[in-house]
């Protein structure tokens, strides 16, 4: 009998790759199955077609905004028909936040989530002198503190994070983007959120309009010119002793309310190995695999056994014990099916408004005509 090889995809990531291989290995020493991944970049991780996916790899490392295509295309196993009710009931009730209930979509569930994460608050310990600030006004005043040193607070705002954080602010100013509204925003609101970013590319570091969070940590862990970040995602591997040149530290942000973020393993309804399949992605998001060899392999784990456990917050320089509050409570993005094609447009017109400084009267009402549009 052949032995079975399932195809994957992921992000191009130490914590995106390293313990799906290492799990995978480990599955088919027990199992003989083995599952075989390749990896995409981290754009294309939250852009690319999910329909495109499907249509090659067996398994797929997701992200949950695209949930409403997946219920809408048919191109990945709704897998609460797949899995018992009790593995499911156990997997919400181990979720790291609404981990979980971020793919649960149309009644369905189109992934078990497999690694979690939030947008956080980011500082190098070693250079940080003061207390962390606490909100927006503490932010701004540590810059300017810091520039008279010749250092820098810094922001991850290429595009695809620019959207994220004004996501976050957004919800922390009261005015979060919620699947169930006519309007998008309140224009009030939402136009001190604008003002708020522009002082981030004002006063922050030059590079931080050019950034992804690894762009940010890989400068922040290597140079010394950057001591604190209020708001990227988190990525515990800078919390380990030997990842990279300095240690990070992560805390909630100012505002403490941030986005959601992660990844679940979903599995394509074009697979010819379907529980074979479902059973991989149950057992790798099981507590007993993400507390160890998950964990113990640059993983972020979606499971809060797994974020609670000791040895996995040895290992991190508690990275989970302080991340974990705002994870709990995270804003979790809009999911129909429209909204990928939208939140893509929407991270481009920001950017582009802190490049060229553009009228924020005008993106407001961009804003506006597009969300109502892109739910007609």
């Amino acid at each position: 009998m052949s032995q079975i090889i399932l195809n994957g995809i992921t992000w191009d990531h130490s914590r995106g790759y390293d313990p799906l291989a290492a799990a995978s290995y480990a599955y088919e020493k027990a199992s003989g199955m083995r599952v075989e991944w390749r990896r995409r970049s981290l754009k294309d991780f939250g852009d690319q077609s999910l329909n495109e996916l499907a249509a090659q790899f067996d398994l797929l490392i997701t992200d949950y905004p695209h949930s409403g295509v997946a219920a809408a295309a048919g191109c990945l196993l709704p897998l609460d028909d797949y899995l018992p009710a009790d593995v499911l009931a156990t997997l919400h009730a181990q979720s790291a936040g609404p981990s979980f209930s971020s793919y649960d979509y149309g009644g369905h569930q189109w992934a078990l989530p497999v690694d979690a994460a939030c947008q956080s608050a980011c500082y190098r310990p070693d250079l940080l002198k003061e207390s962390v600030p606490q909100d927006w006004s503490g932010v701004f005043a540590l810059a300017r503190k810091l520039a008279k040193e010749r250092q820098f607070v810094g922001m991850a705002l290429c595009p695809t994070d620019a959207l994220c954080s004004f996501l976050s602010l957004t919800a922390q100013f009261g005015t979060a983007m919620e699947e169930e509204k006519k309007s998008a925003l309140d224009e009030r609101k939402t136009a001190a959120v604008l003002e708020l970013m522009r002082g981030m590319r004002d006063h922050f570091h030059a590079d931080s309009l050019a950034w992804n969070p690894v762009q940010l940590y890989e400068h922040m862990s290597t140079q010394d010119d950057l001591v604190y970040s209020p708001l990227a995602f988190n990525y515990n591997n800078y919390s380990r002793t030997g990842f990279s040149r300095h240690l990070l530290s992560y805390t909630d942000p100012p505002g403490k309310i941030a986005v959601l973020g992660g990844a679940g393993i979903a599995v394509s309804s074009k697979t010819k190995s379907r529980s074979e399949a479902v059973d991989f992605a149950a057992w790798i998001c099981s507590a007993a695999v993400q507390r160890t060899v998950y964990v113990q392999n640059q993983g972020q784990p979606a499971n809060d056994e797994a974020w609670q456990d000791q040895q996995a917050n040895t290992l991190t320089h508690n990275f989970f014990y302080n991340s974990r509050q705002t994870l709990l409570h995270a804003y979790t993005r809009p999911r129909y099916a429209a909204w990928p094609a939208f939140q893509e447009w929407l991270g481009e017109s920001l950017h582009q408004f802190l490049v060229n400084d553009s009228d924020i009267g005008q993106l407001l009402n961009g804003i506006n005509e597009r969300w109502l549009a892109s739910k007609s």
